[in-house]
């Protein structure tokens, strides 16, 4: 599986590389001086989710185009290990995206100190399962239909959360409000009911890939 995992890392290095950083790294300080204290909730929210989310389109695109299911079904590992080490790259990918929005958020907070600390650590971690979310969705679809569905889950899951957060705002962020007035059932509930559909996820791919390569 550490194969599988270094085949994935060198893929994304060699279809994202140096200029794909930059240019990200130009687009979160954009957002950062534009947007000031709002800036840390689109990064978190929608910028890290997609960014996430397009490494593991890539890496299934590039899968259908070398025919790689074909090659990986008849190397000596199991179906199983093939799509977990896909959902291992997933979770590691979402970790550095947690370490982005954590890097962003401390930033935010101290040149422009909109909330309490507390509050940015809650937007890096919302942003975690989010991107975990947008993966337990994505990654079935890829087994199942091609990388042309996980395309569109993915932009069905970012206009949802678009539209949620303007629903939020025409509230006055009663998302939010709810989310400070019970900050630890919130971050409980979200964080153990992420963590569960993502291993259902799991699970449901294996089942998929199976059926595919049966």
């Amino acid at each position: 599986m550490k194969g599988l995992l270094i085949k994935d890392f060198l893929t994304v290095r060699k279809k994202y590389g140096i200029a794909r950083l930059v240019m990200d790294l130009a687009i979160i300080a954009a957002l950062m001086i534009v947007l000031e204290g709002a800036g840390p909730i689109y990064i978190s929210f929608l910028l890290v989710p997609l960014e996430v989310a397009s490494m593991l389109i890539t890496l299934a695109n590039s899968d259908e185009q070398w025919k790689w299911g074909k090659y990986a079904v008849a190397l000596p590992i199991s179906k199983k290990q093939i799509v977990s080490s896909r959902y291992a790259f997933a979770g590691i990918a979402a970790l550095i995206g947690l370490c982005v929005a954590l890097v962003v958020n401390t930033i935010s907070y101290f040149c422009f100190p909109a909330y309490r600390f507390g509050f940015y650590l809650f937007l890096s971690v919302a942003s975690f399962c989010v991107v975990l979310l947008f993966l337990a969705f994505m990654l079935p679809s890829n087994y199942w239909k091609g990388v042309n569905a996980g395309f569109a889950v993915m932009f069905i899951l970012i206009i949802l959360l678009i539209v949620l957060g303007i629903w939020s705002r025409v509230t006055d962020n009663a998302i939010m409000g709810f989310v400070v007035d019970h900050f630890d059932l919130s971050m409980m509930i979200g964080f153990v009911s992420t963590i569960l559909i993502f291993a259902l996820s799991y699970l449901l791919s294996i089942a998929l890939f199976k059926r595919k390569y049966a």
